[in-house]
């Protein structure tokens, strides 16, 4: 097989089954995929060996879009969005770098701290360490004193002996 019929196979698979954009994003991404892989060196047969089977990677693009429909059933675009009308498949939105090849977008959630509570965790943990420190400083505060005292002594017989 070569890379031509590995791309029928995955459109075919996925015709009907999720939106023609979903279709054209991925087919786009895989021949990207796959010239990428051969530019590197690869053979074109290793490539497409590696991807495996196109009817299972379209399932697997087909099953990933169920995951991103909404509590109301229907399917969630990229912003959160809900499509309306017809039913909208979604799977994995592709977006091109600079460097021509696609890379998956994810969103992420940014939960932020209150600042009373970064206050009161900083003054905790510099409550600890001024705790600490006295702690140290009263262990070793017999050795300081008694190292004082025979620096006095020390000193009180040189001065007398000479």
């Amino acid at each position: 097989m070569n890379r031509e019929e590995f791309l029928r196979q995955f459109r075919e698979a996925l015709e009907g089954k999720v939106s023609e954009r979903i279709i054209s994003e991925n087919v786009t991404y895989y021949r990207n995929y796959i010239n990428q892989q051969i530019n590197s060196g690869k053979s074109e047969e290793e490539v497409l060996r590696e991807l495996g089977d196109p009817r299972l990677l379209a399932k697997t693009i087909e099953e990933s879009s169920r995951f991103t429909k909404g509590t109301d059933g229907r399917q969630k675009t990229y912003n959160g969005s809900t499509g309306y009308g017809q039913e909208h498949y979604q799977s994995a939105d592709y977006k091109q770098n600079r460097y021509g090849d696609c890379e998956n977008t994810v969103q992420r959630k940014v939960t932020t701290v209150p600042l009373w509570l970064v206050v009161l965790i900083g003054l905790l943990i510099v409550g600890l360490i001024l705790v600490a420190a006295f702690h140290i400083f009263v262990f070793f505060l017999p050795l300081i004193l008694a190292g004082a005292v025979a620096m006095i002594v020390y000193r009180a017989l040189k001065s007398i002996f000479h």
